[in-house]
């Protein structure tokens, strides 16, 4: 099993004044609104080097304060931590910036293009003496949680697969960041299966061999928009990660999800991409299958409240920067066993 859990020590949690570097998609989308649910946070200030984007941003999560760069975020003495939603190719200047003012910081993940970039924020962050966590948001996932029981449980015998699957359909779009591999570092599975790589962690421990195709089938973009990944994981557990921009398919059970092979049953969910937990989790025997409860819970509103509850104990992030950086090495070993037609071990 991974050695990073998400336990969460029960002491009073004061309130975490955040700021949020980046008025994008994902932060407006997910993390501006879990803010204002989560009584573990506050939202008090947003950055963007538009003053129009940050302003609009502002008005719909009623955020006080805006800045037009991180520094000036950074700076402001109402905030204690930093949340940055830049895109990739701006994680590591922004993080260092956020680092050099004195002030913790969560990274959207991937945490940068390059496990080489991911490092440089780690050591940064480590000689500033500020906590650096990577929003790796699936282990809040309370099927993902109760998989994990499953298996610590013995309930399918010995665990030998794991198959994962996080695909769509992603076509070309004009100035689209992640299409751009100076920006993103790659494509589908940079993006997408970055996610999948930590949720093997979590579950099996670390990976330790990786074999990969990447190529671009179905778009004209430079970045890859099919990736297929074969790991092997502590323990000797094997996995799979199919990671495409290039397919349809409207079942969340075939495109979302997570199955874990043991030798007396299988365990079998989804969506891999649901960010309030709701699903379908089944646990399936030779005899027949049936659907395991749990409950549903915001995965952005549990890590914050995580956040909050360690940082009052004085304890780092449950998902830490080096994890970030773990999940990247895989991402990067993938995309040399991709250019090589080698097998990469880690």
């Amino acid at each position: 099993m991974g050695a990073v859990t998400t336990s969460r020590p029960t002491a009073f949690v004061p309130r975490v004044r955040w700021g949020i570097a980046g008025a994008s998609d994902i932060a407006d989308r997910v993390m501006a609104p879990a803010m204002r649910s989560a009584s573990s946070a506050q939202l008090v200030a947003v950055a963007s080097r538009s003053p129009e984007r940050a302003r609009a941003f502002a008005d719909r999560h009623q955020v006080a304060r805006t800045y037009d760069s991180v520094e000036g975020l950074a700076r402001d003495s109402d905030v204690d931590a930093v949340y940055v939603a830049t895109e990739v190719d701006r994680h590591r200047s922004d993080v260092l910036a956020v680092a050099r003012a004195g002030k913790d910081v969560l990274v959207e993940k991937p945490i940068a293009r390059t496990a080489a970039e991911g490092q440089e924020m780690v050591d940064a962050c480590a000689a500033a003496g500020v906590r650096l966590g990577t929003c790796f948001y699936q282990r809040y996932n309370t099927r993902h949680l109760r998989i994990r029981e499953l298996i610590v449980a013995g309930r399918i015998g010995r665990v030998v697969t794991s198959t994962l699957n996080f695909s769509g359909r992603s076509p070309e779009r004009e100035g689209a960041w992640r299409q751009d591999p100076g920006r993103s570092g790659g494509g589908s599975f940079i993006d997408s299966a970055s996610h999948c790589v930590d949720l093997l962690r979590f579950l099996f421990g670390e990976v330790r061999q990786v074999a990969a195709f990447t190529a671009t089938l179905a778009a004209g973009y430079e970045v890859e928009d099919t990736a297929t990944a074969i790991l092997r994981l502590d323990g000797g557990v094997q996995a799979t990660i199919a990671a495409h921009w290039s397919t349809t398919d409207p079942s969340d059970a075939r495109s979302s999800m997570i199955a874990v092979g043991g030798s007396e049953g299988t365990i079998v969910s989804w969506p891999l991409h649901d960010k309030f937990s709701r699903g379908t989790l089944l646990l399936a025997y030779a005899n027949g299958e049936r659907e395991i409860p749990f409950p549903e819970a915001s995965t952005h509103v549990a890590l914050l409240d995580d956040w909050a509850a360690r940082w009052a104990a004085g304890l780092p992030s449950a998902i830490t920067g080096a994890d970030g950086v773990a999940a990247q090495r895989v991402v990067d070993a993938v995309y040399e066993s991709g250019r090589s037609g080698r097998m990469v071990t880690l």
